[in-house]
């Protein structure tokens, strides 16, 4: 079973102009809706965070931690349930409607999200491991260390590889309608494997141009919070920035691998029978 990249990023281009309406709609629920939500908290607005980043030891929390990490999780919920809604929207073969799709994305995301996490937390201790039983963790996360370099090099490549073999699960999932992420686990890294090197290659290039495109919003947006009351109007203005692109993020973070599963049906061999 083969992918064509170049034919997934097509049907990705097609499918956004085919379900324009849905992905706009499930930008609300996955990406607008948490960022408003995060905006409302102080502790964890983009303002303090930057403010943070740049001074931290002015920096003084006071209160619960627990109020803010139980938004996070909120907001992960609604971020993943709003991607396998858009999925489903994208790829069934019959669309059931915005409120059926919203239930079942609320209810797969879910899964989705837990089985995310259960599966990095393994594979970080996995990779930590060897740190741990030779040089130390505090070795190899020193800054500028050529252990540190490497190992965030390591990770980067690591990412990206398992964002490609791993990138097919939410599209298997939405288009049968599935709760569970086990089985397309297993039936996305069987699709990836013989592309694996090509589409980790894809994924890798756009972690790159996400993370600068990131970095250059912090140290502008760091630029005016340090302005002070000069640049208090284009502060505020960074936050639609912001917005803009987590809109981007999550449209090419949806599309891509929709269109790179419909490739991989197209590539697959047809069925015969003795």
């Amino acid at each position: 079973m083969d992918i064509e990249i170049r034919r997934g990023l097509t049907e990705a281009r097609m499918l956004a102009g085919e379900h324009w309406r849905a992905l706009l709609a499930y930008m609300l629920l996955g990406v607008v809706l948490p960022y408003l939500l995060l905006a409302s908290e102080p502790v964890l607005s983009i303002e303090v965070l930057v403010a943070l980043a740049l001074v931290p030891e002015d920096f003084r929390f006071t209160g619960s931690i627990v109020g803010p990490l139980y938004l996070l999780g909120i907001c992960a919920a609604l971020l993943c349930g709003g991607m396998l809604a858009l999925w489903r929207a994208l790829l069934a073969e019959i669309r059931e409607g915005y409120i059926a799709e919203i239930m079942y994305g609320m209810v797969a995301g879910a899964a989705y999200l837990i089985a995310g996490l259960l599966f990095y937390y393994l594979i970080g201790f996995l990779l930590a491991l060897p740190f741990r039983l030779t040089v130390g963790m505090e070795v190899a996360r020193a800054e500028g260390t050529p252990i540190a370099i490497g190992r965030q090099i390591l990770l980067v490549l690591l990412s990206a590889w398992f964002n490609a073999r791993l990138c097919l699960i939410g599209p298997i999932m939405a288009e049968a309608g599935k709760l569970e992420p086990v089985t397309a686990f297993s039936e996305s890294w069987h699709r990836t494997a013989s592309r694996q090197w090509s589409l980790a290659a894809l994924y890798l290039a756009f972690n790159i141009v996400a993370a600068l495109l990131i970095g250059l919003l912090f140290v502008s947006h760091s630029y005016l919070i340090v302005g002070g009351e000069t640049m208090r109007i284009a502060a505020m203005a960074m936050s639609s920035v912001w917005l803009i692109f987590w809109c981007g993020y999550f449209a090419a973070a949806t599309l891509v691998p929709a269109g790179l599963y419909r490739a991989s049906k197209a590539g697959a061999p047809a069925a015969t029978f003795a």
